[in-house]
């Protein structure tokens, strides 16, 4: 999933949080960027399969994962015709891409009652996993749309913690939930209730995978 974005639109995508975040910052030059996504159980079942990154015991597997597939492709695709770029990452990014604002910019719709983005196609069945800024111009691209659009929201009625709503995500009310309700430990029904995209569902493996990576710590030893 590419999402370009133009100079202009990344500059007033970033200022209201990050006035110093422009992409001229990112990339002397820069003439556009794309933000890259990964949509349904794919990339984390090629993750899963064979990456040496999910046996090798060090920490933040799919991070380094992430790193290498992205490196890889610019390898091939980018850096045979002579384009300079500069990549950053959702995660261990210095500065801080907010890449919720930029997929706005890019054609997205806002954050759902869910927390995230809802893709039209994918629902809530996919993630942002690199940003590439370049020093060329880029088509514009198809803007995706808001996947929570006409939607009933039945993520909200799902959720025993009631931590999706319309006006906003509750980490503290997901969180205090998730210490002690073992369903929601490496699950999560209001994601699962998403209308949009059940055909790209995560596996289970996956999203428990991800649960674990977010499970809050316990307040208490």
């Amino acid at each position: 999933m590419l999402l370009p974005l133009a100079p202009a639109a990344f500059d007033a995508a970033a200022a209201p949080v990050l006035p110093q975040l422009t992409m001229a910052a990112l990339l002397p030059g820069a003439l556009g960027a794309v933000v890259v996504g990964s949509g349904g159980p794919t990339f984390f079942d090629r993750f899963s399969a064979d990456a040496p990154e999910a046996r090798d015991g060090v920490p933040n597997p799919l991070d380094r994962f992430t790193r290498r597939v992205v490196a890889e492709a610019i390898h091939a695709d980018l850096e045979p015709f002579g384009v300079r770029y500069a990549v950053y990452h959702p995660f261990g990014a210095e500065p801080v891409i907010p890449f919720q604002r930029l997929g706005r910019a890019a054609g997205l719709g806002g954050p759902s009652p869910l927390g995230l983005q809802v893709h039209p196609t994918y629902g809530a069945w996919w993630a942002y996993r690199a940003l590439v800024v370049v020093d060329r111009e880029l088509p514009a691209g198809n803007p995706p749309g808001d996947g929570c659009e006409g939607c009933p929201a039945p993520c909200i009625d799902a959720c025993p913690a009631r931590a999706p709503a319309r006006a906003g995500f509750s980490v503290a009310a997901c969180h205090v939930h998730r210490l002690v309700a073992e369903p929601c430990r490496l699950s999560c029904a209001a994601r699962l209730a998403c209308i949009r995209g059940p055909e790209h569902r995560y596996r289970d493996e996956e999203l428990a995978f991800h649960m674990a990576a977010s499970m809050p710590r316990r307040p208490f030893p």
